[in-house]
């Protein structure tokens, strides 16, 4: 052996010990062992970046152009002696930008910027995002959205009569004429201000109260003022229609708030002020006339009279008195008033208890009608009958009434019958009404077969008649009440509520038995629905014990202990397509699947369409197709455990491909779920291992391509200005075709300025 040998054979042994070989992964399994990362040196280029963000941070614009300079001549000797650019010169470019002071001069660096070509796809996305998120920018375009909203409703009010003419010219002067009159009316009825506008003047107070020195600020000041006061004129008239609406239902109260908060955008409003002194006087009178109905009387009744009066009095305190007894007794001995009114209303109060109720209601009724000034009882009367949480039989009659009214109005008047909701002038109202005739004659046969499918507005009348149920099961309209209420919910779908009402009312057998199948189907419809494991576990048992005899409940045992023994702390999904359309997630800076898995070859093995499921803890579980099957069969599902750098490399690039896929395509969202998010955190912490077992903490998102969602083709929105609409009317029997201009798509923001 030669000298030295052994030391340098126990060097090779060291030498090979310290190189770090990836782990094997067990045969058969579908994924790639873990790369070898080596330990990243840093180059001229990590240097020049560091002291251009350090400049940034501490140092002037002079010392950040220098370090940015030296960047971009390593950047420029890269590319003469044929090598990749390093990537970092438009962060530098753009870090420089976005620290100047002047917001005029930052915009135009930023622009600069797009007109480079070594930008990547995410970053240019995301710069002309920044831009656009401009709020001058986000003002224009608002304001731009109004005029075009204004334009397209008049000029789609005046060509759709005149394309509906095209066959039948005869009544062309009659829908042009009513197209011009619906024009006026909706100038009159359009708000000072609209919601692009409202959008526009915020974003320009965001930028003069951010930049209240530059130039642009001090020329919007008057245009905001403008508009402000546009906003104020619009806040008056919406509060001052609240008020009155609130004074005619008789709540004062609430008149009275509105119309000082309506002087507030209106000082000494005329309207306003007069209407709040009518509701200071209205609520003076209520709190007058509750304090004298709860006022004693000052002579002492008779003896005779005054036992009465104490035995009415031991009678109500009875559980067992005789209530009605007593007070018939006070009400026959000719008593003053106050004292009769009183047993009157005790006398009603026992009817009513003892299942009497028309008598105790036509008691109550005939208090209520008495002059409040005069009678002490007839506010307490009055609140019984006219309230709906009091007399919810009367108020369940006087919903169905409307309801009738309001069909029996669609059938006759037609578009006549709804209420508009700001006045119009006289003049116009009643153009606009002669002009509607001639619609609401030729309409009456279409309406007339069309009533049958008339959509309904029951639900008022649903709420009285479930409350008078809860207050009387077994009042002497409740068997009525509650056959009406049956066929309601038999109507609307709600087959549960239908099964329990019928249950009540003793229906015929083969009747309950149709209505429990239908129930049990609905429950357990709702169940499938939920997404949460615990609740959708627990309809599921719910419908099961309900319901133990019907089809439906032991099909909902079954998915109960399906859910039971396949039930996972994690249900996240990456399907098949989503892979395939983000490489860099399957790859080995992510899952690291084996590449013959998603080759398209059956032969060798191949990803199911479901793909990766990821079950909690560091679980993962593979389906994949059998040799030679259809993909649409059944996969073979395969489980394997992987180690926490590996997970925490899967759930980055899941993060990171989906939020720049959403960068590059509008169509790509990016749901929220904060069980998901919690997930991928703790799994970035190295804590999957010590899962969140609470039943509201799985998460079952799934991330599938954009084929998977969309397929081939997707929808697309025109480009052109105008759209061509051919459009039939059943009322006279029209067909015509005309161009229409489309209304702009409000912002998601729009709901936080109506």
């Amino acid at each position: 052996m030669l000298p030295g040998t052994p030391a340098r054979v126990l060097l090779a042994l060291l030498l090979l010990a310290g190189c770090r070989t990836p782990a094997a992964v067990p045969a058969g399994s579908p994924l790639e062992p873990l790369p070898a990362l080596g330990v990243y040196v840093p180059e001229a280029a990590d240097r020049a970046a560091r002291d251009v963000a350090a400049a940034a941070l501490g140092a002037g614009p002079q010392e950040v152009r220098a370090a940015q300079a030296l960047l971009l001549a390593l950047d420029r000797q890269r590319r003469e002696s044929g090598e990749a650019p390093t990537g970092l010169a438009p962060a530098a470019l753009e870090l420089e930008a976005v620290t100047r002071a002047d917001p005029l001069a930052r915009r135009a660096a930023t622009r600069e910027l797009l007109e480079r070509d070594d930008l990547a796809p995410e970053t240019r996305r995301r710069i002309q995002q920044e831009l656009e998120d401009d709020p001058l920018r986000l003002a224009d375009r608002r304001l731009a959205d109004a005029r075009r909203a204004r334009f397209a409703r008049r000029f789609n009010a005046i060509a759709e009569p005149v394309g509906r003419s095209l066959l039948s010219t005869a009544l062309a002067p009659y829908r042009l004429g009513r197209a011009l009159l619906t024009v006026v009316a909706q100038r009159h009825l359009e708000e000072p201000i609209s919601v692009p506008e409202r959008q526009a003047l915020a974003h320009w107070k965001r930028y003069v109260e951010a930049h209240p020195s530059t130039p642009e600020a001090a020329r919007l000041v008057k245009r905001i003022e403008k508009l402000q006061g546009r906003w104020y004129s619009l806040k008056r008239e919406r509060n001052l229609q609240a008020a009155q609406a609130a004074f005619r239902r008789d709540d004062p109260a609430l008149a009275l708030v509105l119309a000082d908060r309506v002087l507030r955008y209106a000082p000494e409003d005329r309207e306003a002020t007069l209407l709040r002194e009518r509701a200071a006087a209205r609520l003076a009178r209520l709190r007058a006339d509750r304090r004298r109905s709860l006022e004693a009387s000052e002579r002492p009744p008779p003896d005779a009279v005054d036992a009465r009066a104490r035995g009415l009095a031991l009678a109500l305190l009875d559980p067992r008195g005789d209530v009605a007894g007593a007070a018939r007794r006070l009400r026959d001995a000719g008593v003053e008033a106050p004292l009769a009114e009183a047993g009157e209303f005790a006398q009603a109060l026992a009817l009513a208890e003892t299942g009497a109720e028309a008598e105790a209601w036509k008691i109550l009724a005939g208090l209520a009608r008495r002059d409040p000034e005069h009678s002490h009882m007839a506010r307490h009367a009055e609140a019984l009958v006219e309230r709906p949480a009091q007399n919810p039989l009367r108020a369940f009659g006087e919903a169905r009434r409307a309801e009738r009214r309001r069909r029996s109005a669609w059938l006759l008047l037609g578009p006549l019958a709804e209420p508009r909701q700001r006045e119009l002038p006289a003049p116009l109202a009643w153009s606009l009404g002669a002009f509607s005739l001639v619609e609401v004659v030729a309409g009456l046969p279409m309406r007339l077969l069309r009533l049958p499918f008339a959509p309904r507005t029951d639900e008022a009348v649903a709420v009285h008649a479930r409350h008078y149920l809860a207050l009387h099961p077994r009042g002497q309209q409740a068997e009525g009440v509650r056959s009406w209420l049956v066929k309601y919910e038999i109507d609307r779908g709600n087959a549960i509520a239908a099964h329990r009402l019928a249950a009540e009312a003793g229906a015929d057998a083969r009747e309950l038995t149709r209505l429990e199948e239908q129930a049990a189907e609905q429950m357990l419809e709702t169940a499938l629905r939920q997404k949460r494991p615990d609740v959708r576990a627990a309809l599921l048992r719910q419908a099961a014990s309900t319901h133990p005899q019907t089809e439906a409940g032991r099909r909902a045992g079954t998915r109960l202990r399906q859910e039971l023994e396949e039930a996972t702390t994690q249900r996240i999904r990456i399907s098949r397509g989503f892979l395939l359309e983000n490489p860099e997630v399957a790859g080995p800076a992510g899952l690291g699947l084996r590449a013959e898995l998603l080759d398209g070859e059956p032969r060798n093995g191949e990803l199911h369409p479901e793909g990766v499921l990821l079950l909690g803890g560091r679980t993962l579980e593979f389906a994949l197709l059998e040799v030679d099957t259809d993909p649409d069969a059944a996969p073979r599902r395969v489980r394997r455990r992987v180690s926490e750098e590996r997970l925490a490399r899967i759930v980055s690039q899941l993060e990171e491909a989906t939020l720049r896929n959403a960068l590059l395509d509008p169509d790509a969202v990016f749901e929220p779920d904060a069980d998901r998010d919690l997930f991928f955190e703790r799994a970035r912490f190295g804590l999957a291992d010590r899962p969140d077992l609470r039943a509201t903490a799985q998460s079952s998102y799934a991330f599938r391509g954009m084929r998977e969602r969309y397929g081939l083709v997707r929808r697309r929105e025109s480009i052109l200005p105008v759209e061509l609409v051919i459009q039939g009317s059943f009322p006279d029997l029209g067909l015509g075709a005309f161009p229409r201009v489309p209304l702009p798509r409000p912002t998601p923001d729009a709901i936080l300025y109506r």
